[in-house]
Formats: C-alpha cells, sequence, structure tokens
C-alpha cells in the first residue's frame, strides 16, 4: 500500500518539476533575435559608417587635439629660447661681449618672439614655413630679413588648425603695436596698413608694397581773441557800449563791447591714409620682397577653407626705432611661401590612408564575426592610432597657413 502511494505521489510531482524554468537560462528564441539584431546592418552600411567616423575623428585631430600638441611644442620652444635670450644677455655684460651668429639659422630653429597685445598673441617664430614647420608656430620666411634687423621680414602663420595662431589677424587695425624679441633685444613695430588680398605669381615687382603715406588736407580756421581789460582804466568815466563788425573769409561777426582783434587764418594739415592692402592682387615676390624701411609684414590665409592658396590677410608694421645688426640668413625658395603644401608627402599620406582603410575593413569583418563589444575593443585602437597618422600626414599636402 505504502509502495503504490509513493508512487503515485511520484507522478504528481514529476509534471510540476519539468515546467521549472531556469531563471539564468535565456529562451532560445531571444537568443536568436538579439543575434539578428546585431547582424542587421549591411557591410556597405557599415563601411560607410566607419568611413564617417574616421572623417569625423579627422577633424576632432587637426582642430581639437593638435592645438594641445601644438601648445605643448611652443612650451618647449618658449623656455629653451628664452634660454638663449638670457645667455644673449649675460654675454652683453661681459668683456667679450655677444656672440653674433655668422650661419644662417636651421629650419625649425626658433628665430624670435612675437608679441600682439591687440589680439592676445605671443608665439615663438620658427625658421621655415613649410606645413611641417608651421605646426609648432608661425614660421619666417627665409630669404627675407630676420625680426628686428634691416629690412623687410615676413612671417607667416596658421589661420585655423594646430591652434590658429594667426587667426585673428584680420582683427587688428592701424596703430596697434607689435614686440619682437630676439637674442639681440627687443623691437617694437606699429600697424600702418592691414587687410586682405589676392597673391599673384607675378615675376614683377620685386620691391615691397609702400607704405601708406598720409595726404595733406588743408582746412582754414580763425580765431577770435577777446581784448584785455586794463585794471587802471576804472574810473567813475561811463564808457558807452559800441558794435564792432569784423568781417574774416566773407563772414560777419559782430561783437558788443569793446572791440575784438581777429588772428590770421591758420592752416591744419588733416593724415588721410589709403591703404595698399584695400582688396586688388599683389605680387607675393613683391609682397615678401626688399623694402626701403624696416617693417615686420604677417601674412595668414583669409580662406575658412584649408585648401585656399590665393586669399591672404596681410599686416604691415613699421619699425619705431633704430634695427640690429644683420646676420646670414636663408635663401627663400620658391615653395617656401608659406601658401602651399608639402607634396613631398604624398606616399606617406597615401600609405597612412591605406592603413586606415584596412583598420575599417577589419572592423566590419569583426563586427561581422563576432560581438560587437568584442569588435569594437579590438578595432578602436588601431582606427585612432592610423586616424592621427593620417590627419598629420594630410595636413602636410595642405597650405602651411591653414
Amino acid at each position: 500500500m505504502t509502495d503504490l502511494l509513493d508512487s503515485k505521489t511520484s507522478q504528481r510531482e514529476t509534471p510540476d518539476s519539468e515546467n521549472i524554468v531556469d531563471p539564468g537560462a535565456v529562451p532560445e528564441p531571444l537568443a536568436e533575435d538579439a543575434n539578428e539584431h546585431s547582424r542587421s546592418l549591411t557591410t556597405g552600411q557599415l563601411v560607410g559608417l566607419w568611413l564617417v567616423i574616421a572623417v569625423v575623428i579627422l577633424g576632432i585631430v587637426l582642430y581639437l587635439v593638435e592645438p594641445m600638441f601644438q601648445q605643448r611644442d611652443q612650451g618647449l620652444l618658449l623656455e629653451r629660447y628664452r634660454s638663449s635670450i638670457d645667455k644673449a644677455a649675460n654675454q652683453s655684460s661681459g668683456l667679450g661681449g655677444v656672440e653674433v651668429s655668422s650661419i644662417a639659422p636651421s629650419v625649425g630653429s626658433a628665430v624670435g618672439i612675437v608679441e600682439i597685445g591687440a589680439i592676445g598673441l605671443r608665439q615663438v617664430v620658427v625658421e621655415g614655413t613649410a606645413s611641417s614647420n608651421t605646426m609648432t608656430g608661425p614660421g619666417h620666411v627665409p630669404g627675407t630679413a630676420a625680426p628686428g634687423q634691416p629690412g623687410n621680414s615676413v612671417i607667416v602663420g596658421r589661420s585655423s588648425m594646430y591652434g590658429g595662431p594667426f587667426g585673428d589677424l584680420s582683427e587688428m587695425s592701424v596703430g596697434d603695436q607689435i614686440v619682437v624679441s630676439t637674442t639681440q633685444g627687443q623691437s617694437l613695430y606699429e600697424v600702418t596698413d592691414t587687410g586682405s588680398v589676392t597673391l599673384s605669381n607675378a615675376a614683377s615687382p620685386t620691391a615691397a608694397p609702400k607704405v601708406p603715406a598720409p595726404t595733406p588736407v588743408s582746412t582754414t580756421t580763425s580765431t577770435t581773441v577777446a581784448p584785455e581789460v586794463d585794471p587802471a582804466a576804472t574810473t567813475e568815466t561811463t564808457v558807452e557800449a559800441t558794435t564792432t563788425t569784423v568781417a574774416v573769409e566773407e563772414t560777419t561777426t559782430t561783437v558788443e563791447g569793446d572791440t575784438a582783434t581777429t588772428e590770421a587764418p591758420t592752416t591744419t594739415t588733416i593724415a588721410a591714409i589709403e591703404s595698399a592692402l584695400a582688396g586688388g592682387s599683389i605680387p607675393l615676390n613683391s609682397l615678401y620682397g626688399t623694402s626701403t624701411d624696416d617693417r615686420l609684414t604677417l601674412v595668414t590665409s583669409a580662406s575658412a577653407f584649408p585648401w585656399n592658396s590665393g586669399e591672404a590677410t596681410v599686416v604691415i608694421a613699421v619699425m619705431k626705432g633704430k634695427p640690429f645688426e644683420p646676420t646670414p640668413q636663408n635663401g627663400r625658395s620658391v615653395k617656401e611661401a608659406g601658401n602651399e603644401g608639402d607634396s613631398s608627402k604624398w606616399p606617406v599620406t597615401v600609405l597612412a590612408f591605406l592603413c586606415l582603410a584596412a583598420a575599417i575593413g577589419g572592423a566590419v569583418l569583426l563586427y561581422r564575426r563576432s560581438t560587437p563589444k568584442i569588435a569594437y575593443l579590438l578595432t578602436v585602437p588601431p582606427l585612432l592610432a592610423f586616424a592621427i597618422l593620417a590627419s598629420e600626414s594630410f595636413s602636410l599636402l595642405l597650405p602651411a597657413w591653414s
């Protein structure tokens, strides 16, 4: 009897135990749905998505990440060049005097510090105007006068990428001051002309544009002076008021009381400045050419497009005081104007973009064959590395003032 009851009890418990569901188990249909959802994007959509991500990374690197690298390089250059200035200052107080360089500055080395209070700028200027030079700071055009020395010293800087140190150059106006510090000392420049121009490759002229000269404008004025009162003339005699009429240049002035006197007309000269950079076209070798005065010419791109090579924002400032002794300078090449890129970097740029494309292809393949999390973890680091490499290589092909 007991065995019979136990068998019936076990039969009743068996169906209940089969209906118990493990909380940690995922139903097979739900797992299949999740797997299908992770594969919902087509290969073309995945490639397009990664291409968009790569383009966004390029922009972030050039306009957000590289400025931090530029500030770091500027800090190192500033520290080293200040040491050179201190060394030159100590030598000037010694018996031997300051060591004057007998060789031209090497490309990429610091040649001066430019400070512009009007736009809050302080940058270390390096020698050379290649795209690789202006990554670290504004570049001095080889073949032009050195900053603080006699002649036309030309400096080209970037307008937007790598921190865009010359991005606010268009906001400068006539009368603003520029201070240049070198191992020879400090020089003060005053802005005399500013504007946007189109640069041409005309072979002539070779002289720099003239500084705007004031145009005299004559204006005639006359002054009426009241008569002096004699204190000794205070008597009981009553002086009747008289009326005197004075004519000055077809105008009539009536003065009641004592007779007034009118001085002779005077001429005042008003300086009307005419800009030499008010649009139009200027030959490049004229802007970078020799000048009869001692000046500083600042140049940058005047367009928001990074590939611009013709529209320029130019600021011309004339030195206040005497220049320092000239030192040897490098010769200027046609390609070292700051408005062209480095065409020799094409192989490196193509290789960098091929590596970036290979990384994108590997990311798509891993996404198809594994879970999205694993694909992202394995592909994001190489994608970032190749995107940074491709960004720097691509920027070398763009004009150095972009």
